[in-house]
């Protein structure tokens, strides 16, 4: 092998790659949900998987030359055609791998599902200025990279027989066999429900579950501590796509 060969085939590989890194991590991390809060994403980007591409595109390069094993000008374009090949296949492998991380919503008859829940809490528990906005929050959590405040609809709030009832919807972002409810009122109250719903609801999980008892956010398993506020909820489909 031509060490002269090696270096040019080298970086013209870690150039080609850099440029087709700058592409897919773009696409990835968009669909990976990166900030881009003070450009954050941009200089993961920038700073990380560009110069990452490059090292690699250079790597691969040295190794395909050597399986040629290039020892004139005349194999070149053999070695430089097999190292692109093998970084941008290595490449898109990488990417491929990571996506399959990214969560997946889960669908019934193709539309994407939402969790509506109603938490029934004894008056005597709300504060004066709980009708404050974000005074009342609740959240659902599926996992790391899926953990969401509901919206929750102060116009939809009732009463009945002496409790206020709130109403939230949280859209399903993944398909998680565990999701965990978390409920709060102001900083007086938080409450948590484990949210018994598979992966990939069907239709029969449409129906209101039967009302339970929420938990002491702070207490679980055996020694959980019970509370007098309940919660119940159902999947509900989301509007079909015009």
């Amino acid at each position: 092998m031509s060490w002269r060969i090696a270096l040019v085939v080298a970086v013209i590989t870690a150039v080609v790659t850099a440029i087709i890194a700058t592409l897919v991590s773009d696409k990835v991390t968009r669909m990976h949900g990166v900030s881009d809060f003070e450009g954050g994403r941009g200089m993961l980007i920038a700073f990380v998987l560009i110069p990452a591409g490059f090292i690699g595109g250079f790597l691969v390069g040295l190794l395909g030359t050597k399986l040629v094993h290039a020892t004139e000008w005349g194999q070149f374009w053999k070695a430089a055609g097999l190292s692109i090949l093998m970084a941008q296949l290595a490449l898109l492998l990488i990417a491929g791998l990571s996506l399959l991380s990214v969560p997946r919503p889960p669908l019934i008859n193709g539309r994407e599902l939402s969790l509506k829940i109603e938490v029934h809490v004894p008056k005597a528990r709300v504060p004066a200025d709980a009708m404050e906005p974000n005074a009342i929050r609740l959240s659902v959590y599926a996992g790391p990279k899926d953990n969401h405040y509901a919206e929750i609809d102060r116009g939809r709030f009732r009463e009945e027989d002496d409790r206020l009832i709130v109403t939230a919807i949280a859209p399903l972002f993944s398909r998680s066999p565990g999701r965990v409810a978390s409920f709060h009122i102001l900083d007086d109250t938080w409450l948590a429900a484990d949210i018994d719903l598979p992966a990939r609801p069907s239709e029969a999980d449409t129906s209101w579950c039967d009302l339970k008892a929420m938990r002491d956010a702070r207490t679980a398993g055996a020694s959980a501590i019970m509370s007098d506020v309940l919660i119940r909820y159902r999947v509900i489909l989301d509007p079909a796509p015009q």
